[in-house]
């Protein structure tokens, strides 16, 4: 896979889930298998009560009838067709956030709520086993949960059953989170439940960074609130038990989002819930929290539970394909961002303090939503800004990478600018944990960010030069008339001294801002634009990183290589001749380094567009213009 060259291309590509490295926790104490059931052994017609919050944090009964047994739903998964009744569940149907409430069946355990019939008037639930439970995540079992990956399974039932006053021979079990579009032949037709995330302190558009990454997974992002503060203190500090909300939280501190099902079991310390995955990601390491229900809200299709984490008592370290599980009495591994926000020159800094979840493939998403939502707890972006963002990222091992440059611009005008705004870094941070070379390890992130009233742009409306025949040693010299944002047109000049050996030819001058011309250096150096090491990876970040917009440049391709790498590593400025031989030779990995003749000057504005002109070197003849 080929890395983008721009930050504002920067591909997401999927990594194994790095956290730091923790005490290694206590072998689990395995609950006695004759304290659940095992499947072969559960038979339609058994009659149990679940266990389930509905309200605070008051746990409820509701009951439960085994309409029969569907076998390998999925290899090794079988899946445990219930009906449910009670605790007002005909109105509502089965809940979102009800996953992992357990289900027991004369007095063991038969497994947790995870599935549901979206389109049915009766609430019949998908039971995962207990028994498989404890299964996948004694095994850290990985399963993502990705469209299309795998088809829905259509179950024959060894005998028929009535539901909604019709009678039913199949029943269909999908395999992911997609919305389904069941016919008439499917039968029953069970959805995993998804996991509702509440955020509070969350605006709509950090939300919508969020929604495009959980589109086709099992999460649900919507705006919540804290539990009030007048909830009795034993209530706030109310033990997890079996049937108790599980909040598992992926952003913690002056704002936070956190998933909530229910918790299924507890083993000693070792905790089981959801009865379905997360997100899927495998080995983990996520706040495990206690959490508050405020309500249910009714919908025609699937309800779900309104709810808020309170107090953290444990890590979540396994989001396997049957449930989730995790420890108590262990602290989570946080990434620390911090968040700084001027509105105006002589205004005062605002400052806010979150802790991020380390998770696979959504680190980048998480601090894109997080910086997206500073913004926003300070109101609208003016409609004609412009802002200088100086952040700080680093890594365990490696020195910091610093970015410090201005934007402005047509992206940055209305309610998604600060989406846009900050979408180069959520990026970034992406590409690093999606390095193949090397697992990194990310310590702190800082962000401050400087808004300024004022459209600091400036479009290149046109350029020539001084001369367009030259000889070696002359000067170019370019004037660059420059328009910008309602402000008088500027004439700037930019000159580059040529070497006394170039070769007599026509040549090509480029002129743009800096990022334009990282872009173009990336291009020239092959073992940059697709890294082979960690030190070129960060050697790529750094060239587009110390790039500025406010910067015009001046850039003179020259003809020919001016050096190779060679499996990674580089060979710089070699003769002509030995360029040649090694680029023309039979080595794999063999790529030809290009280099640029680059001047630079700064500006006050962000420089928008570009333009080409050409030139000729003679050394024998010299034409004034």
């Amino acid at each position: 896979m080929k890395p983008a060259l721009g930050l504002t291309a920067l591909a997401l590509l999927a990594i194994p889930f790095l956290y730091a490295q923790q005490p290694a926790p206590p072998a689990p104490v395995l609950p006695k298998a004759e304290s659940y059931w095992n499947v072969d052994d559960v038979k339609a017609g058994m009659k149990g009560q679940g266990k389930s919050v509905v309200k605070g944090v008051k746990i409820e009964s509701f009951d439960a009838e085994v309409l029969g047994v569907l076998k390998n739903t999925s290899p090794g998964r079988d899946l445990i067709l219930c009906r449910l009744s009670g605790m007002n569940l005909e109105k509502t149907g089965v809940i979102q956030g009800m996953s992992g409430s357990p289900i027991y069946v004369q007095g063991k355990l038969l497994g947790a709520v995870a599935y549901a019939w979206a389109f049915g008037k009766e609430p019949i639930a998908g039971v995962t086993p207990f028994s498989q439970m404890v299964e996948f995540a004694a095994a850290h079992e990985r399963r993502e949960v990705a469209e299309g990956k795998n088809k829905p399974a259509r179950i024959g039932l060894a005998a028929p059953i009535l539901l909604d006053g019709r009678e039913y021979k199949n029943v269909t079990v999908a395999q992911d989170f997609q919305d389904p579009q069941p016919t008439a032949a499917d039968g029953v037709w069970l959805i995993p439940l998804k996991t509702p995330v509440m955020t509070t302190g969350m605006s709509a558009r950090s939300l919508a960074v969020l929604r495009e990454h959980f589109r086709d997974g099992g999460l649900v992002p919507m705006q919540g609130g804290g539990a009030a503060g007048n909830i009795p203190a034993e209530e706030r500090n109310i033990a997890l038990a079996p049937g108790s909300a599980l909040s598992i939280a992926m952003i913690t501190g002056d704002f936070d989002m956190s998933g909530i099902g229910t918790c299924t079991h507890i083993e000693g310390k070792r905790v089981y819930g959801f009865g379905h995955p997360m997100m899927g990601v495998g080995s983990c390491d996520l706040p495990m929290m206690t959490g508050y229900t405020h309500t249910i809200m009714s919908r025609l299709t699937l309800s779900f539970k309104m709810g808020s984490p309170m107090r953290t008592v444990g890590v979540i370290n396994a989001d396997t394909s049957t449930c989730v599980a995790g420890w108590l009495d262990r602290q989570p591994d946080m990434l620390p961002l911090t968040s700084t926000l001027l509105r105006e020159p002589e205004g005062k800094a605002q400052t806010y303090h979150v802790k991020i979840a380390r998770l696979r493939s959504m680190l980048g998403p998480l601090v894109h939503a997080a910086l997206t939502n500073s913004v926003d707890m300070e109101g609208n972006f003016p409609e004609e800004m412009s802002a200088r963002v100086k952040a700080r990222i680093e890594i365990e091992g490696h020195e910091p990478l610093i970015l410090d440059d201005w934007f402005a611009g047509n992206a940055l005008v209305g309610d998604r600018a600060p989406q846009m705004l900050y979408a180069p870094l959520g990026l970034l941070v992406q590409q690093l944990y999606n390095n193949p070379f090397e697992n990194l390890r990310f310590k702190s992130i800082e962000c401050a960010t400087e808004i300024q009233p004022g459209r600091r742009v400036a479009d290149i409306e046109s350029c020539e030069l001084e001369s367009d025949t030259l000889v070696p040693g002359d000067t170019v010299k370019a004037w660059v008339t420059l328009r910008p944002f309602k402000g008088a047109k500027q004439r700037i000049a930019l000159e580059l001294k040529l070497p006394v050996d170039l070769p007599d030819g026509v040549y090509t001058v480029l002129i743009g801002d800096d990022l334009n011309n990282a872009r173009m250096e990336l291009r020239d150096n092959p073992h940059l634009a697709m890294p082979q090491n960690i030190a070129h990876q960060f050697e790529m970040l750094r060239l587009q990183l110390d790039a500025k917009r406010t910067t015009l440049v001046m850039r003179v391709p020259l003809s020919g290589g001016s050096g190779v790498a060679v499996n990674g590593k580089t060979l710089p400025n070699l003769p002509p001749s030995m360029v040649q031989i090694l680029s023309s030779s039979k080595r794999t990995n063999t790529q030809t380094i290009q280099s640029a003749l680059v001047a630079r000057t700064s500006t006050n504005w962000v420089i928008q567009g570009a333009d080409t002109l050409r030139f000729q070197v003679a050394k024998n003849k010299r034409v004034s213009n």
